[in-house]
C-alpha cells in the first residue's frame, strides 16, 4: 500500500529463527513467500508455544491440529507448484473467536447449551481469511454470549491476563487478546459491540482495531438473523502485536460476501490517510474520572502526534453520555427480548449478575421508546459527523481507568453504572457505528496502558497511520516473555 507510514522495521531473521512464534505476521508471510521457512514449520513452532503457555492462561479453548497441519501442508505444496501465488497472510497462524462459525466446529459463544451447535459452513470472515492463506490454529475463549468485559464462564473457565492474574483479560475477545499477546498466534480475530476488541487489547498491551460495521462481512450460518443493534453497532477486526500486523490482518479479513446484506463495498485507501490532520484530545469524560495514568498516556500520544505534524487541540465530542444511553436503549431492549432468559438458563452466577446489572442500568423502553432511540442515534451521528469534519481524529481513552480487577461488574447496580461510565468511550464509539483502534503506549506499575483513536466511518487506514506514530514513540514491553509458572 502507498501509505509508507505503515511500513515496519524488519527484524533480523537470524536472531529469531529458534522462536518463530515471536515473529510478526508480516515477517511470517514474507519468509514463507521467500521459501525461507515452510508453513508446517511455522505452525509447529506456534503449537509448541501453545503447549508451553496456554495451560496456564486458558486463552485457546479448542484446536483442530489435524485440520491446521493439513492446511499448512496443502499451502506448502501449492507454494512448490506455483510459488508466485500466495495470499497476503500466507502461512500466518490466526485464532478465531468462539462466537463466529468455523465449518465442522461448534459455535458455542461460551454457552454450554450451544456445545452441539456445529457450524455447517464458515462464517464470511473465516472464508476471507482462508482465501488469504491464513492458518486457523485455534478458537479463543469468550464469556457467555460474548457479553462481558471479563472473559470467564461455565464452559471453558477463566482466561488469565499474562501481566497479572488479578486483573481482567478483557472481554469479550479476552482469549483473542491473550493468545496474540503471548505468541500463540500472530493475529487474532475479534468482534466488538461495546469495546470487545478494544478493551481486551488495552488490558493486554496489544493493538485492537474495531472496523466500521459493514467493512468486514459478518454473516454466520448458525446465527443468520441479527437484531438492529448487532447490524448497526457490532463490528469485527484484528488484534495484533503491532499496527503493521493489524493492518495486514485487516486486509486478510476483507472481501465481498453476498450472504451478509449489511456488507458495504467501501473504499479502503484515501490519498490523505497519512496526512496530518486536526486531532481532538479528549481527556475529560462526562460522569467518569479519567485516571492519572490514562491521562498521561493521552498526553504522551498527543505529543507524538503533534511532533509528526498533527494539530492537537483539547475538545469535547457531542454528548458521550447520551450516546451510551442510546446504546443501552437499543441493545439492552433487544437483550430483554430473548438473551436475558437464555442467560438465566445457563445458571452461571457471573454472567447472570453482570447482564442483570447491565439491564438495570439501562432505560426500560417500550416499542415507541426503542424506535425513538434509533431516531436519536441518527441525530447523534449527524452531530458527530460535524465534529469529525472539524477534527478528523479523536484521541480519547479506551477506558478511563487502568485495567479492572476481576468481578468489577458483579457488585451493585451502582457499581455497574460507574463501570459503564468508565467504559463510555468504548460504548459511545460502538453506538455510532464508528471505527476505533486501541494502541498501547507503555506500562504503569507493571500493567499495560494505552489510548483509543477514533475516525469517521470507513477511515480505518487513517486510524492505522496515526496509530503507527503513537506506537513508534511509545516505550512498549511485550508479553512474549511470559513464561508459565
Amino acid at each position: 500500500m502507498r501509505n509508507n507510514v505503515l511500513s515496519r522495521e524488519k527484524t533480523p531473521l537470524k536472531t529469531l529463527a529458534s522462536e518463530v512464534w515471536r515473529w510478526g505476521a508480516a515477517d511470517i508471510a514474507e519468509q514463507v513467500r521467500l521459501g525461507s521457512i515452510s508453513c508446517v514449520e511455522v505452525l509447529q513452532a506456534f503449537h509448541q508455544r501453545i503447549e508451553s503457555v496456554n495451560p496456564s492462561l486458558n486463552a485457546i479453548v479448542h484446536e483442530d491440529r489435524e485440520q491446521s497441519v493439513g492446511a499448512a501442508r496443502q499451502l506448502d505444496e501449492l507454494r512448490r507448484r506455483t510459488p508466485h501465488e500466495a495470499g497476503i497472510l500466507c502461512g500466518v497462524p490466526i485464532t478465531i473467536k468462539l462466537n463466529v462459525d468455523v465449518a465442522g466446529e461448534a459455535t458455542t459463544n461460551g454457552v454450554p447449551a450451544f456445545s452441539r451447535r456445529v457450524a455447517p459452513a464458515d462464517s464470511a470472515v473465516v472464508t476471507n481469511l482462508r482465501r488469504a492463506d491464513a492458518i486457523i490454529n485455534g478458537r479463543t475463549n469468550v464469556p457467555p454470549f460474548s457479553f462481558r468485559w471479563f472473559t470467564e464462564g461455565p464452559l471453558h473457565g477463566r482466561t488469565l491476563n499474562p501481566w497479572s492474574t488479578d486483573i481482567t483479560s478483557g472481554g469479550s475477545s479476552g482469549g483473542a487478546a491473550v493468545s496474540v499477546a503471548t505468541g500463540m498466534c500472530a493475529v487474532a480475530h475479534g468482534t466488538d459491540i461495546a469495546g470487545s476488541v478494544r478493551y481486551p487489547a488495552y488490558v493486554n498491551g496489544v493493538v485492537g482495531l474495531r472496523t466500521t460495521p459493514g467493512r468486514i462481512p459478518a454473516y454466520h450460518p448458525t446465527t443468520a438473523q441479527r437484531f438492529y443493534g448487532l447490524q448497526s453497532m457490532s463490528a469485527q477486526g484484528p488484534l495484533a502485536r503491532s499496527v503493521a500486523d493489524a493492518h495486514l490482518g485487516l486486509l486478510g479479513m476483507l472481501g465481498a460476501d453476498t450472504r451478509d446484506s449489511t456488507w458495504v463495498n467501501a473504499r479502503l485507501e484515501h490519498d490523505d490517510d497519512a496526512m496530518p490532520v486536526k486531532v481532538a484530545l479528549v481527556d475529560e469524560i462526562p460522569n467518569a474520572l479519567v485516571s492519572d495514568e490514562v491521562r498521561r498516556a493521552l498526553h504522551q500520544a498527543a505529543a507524538s502526534l503533534a511532533a509528526a505534524g498533527y494539530v492537537v487541540e483539547r475538545a469535547q465530542p457531542p454528548a458521550i453520555e447520551q450516546c451510551v444511553e442510546i446504546w443501552q436503549s437499543i441493545v439492552m431492549t433487544e437483550s430483554r427480548y430473548g438473551m436475558i432468559a437464555a442467560v438465566d438458563e445457563t445458571g452461571d452466577p457471573s454472567i447472570m449478575q453482570s447482564v442483570h446489572n447491565m439491564a438495570a442500568c439501562a432505560p426500560s423502553v417500550d416499542l415507541g421508546g426503542y424506535i425513538k432511540a434509533i431516531a436519536r442515534r441518527d441525530e447523534m451521528r449527524r452531530r458527530w459527523n460535524e465534529f469529525l469534519r472539524r477534527y478528523p481524529i479523536l484521541l480519547m481513552p479506551a477506558s478511563c481507568r487502568m485495567p479492572q480487577p476481576w468481578g468489577a461488574d458483579l457488585g451493585t447496580v451502582d457499581d455497574m453504572r460507574e463501570l459503564v461510565a468508565t467504559q463510555s468511550p468504548l460504548i459511545a464509539v460502538a453506538a455510532l457505528g464508528l471505527p476505533g483502534i486501541s494502541v498501547p503506549t507503555g506500562m504503569s506499575n507493571g500493567l499495560p496502558v494505552g489510548v483509543q483513536l477514533v475516525a469517521d466511518g470507513f477511515r480505518e487506514i487513517r486510524l492505522l497511520c496515526a496509530a503507527s506514530i503513537v506506537e513508534r514513540e511509545a516505550q512498549l514491553e511485550s508479553a512474549l516473555d511470559y513464561r508459565a509458572s
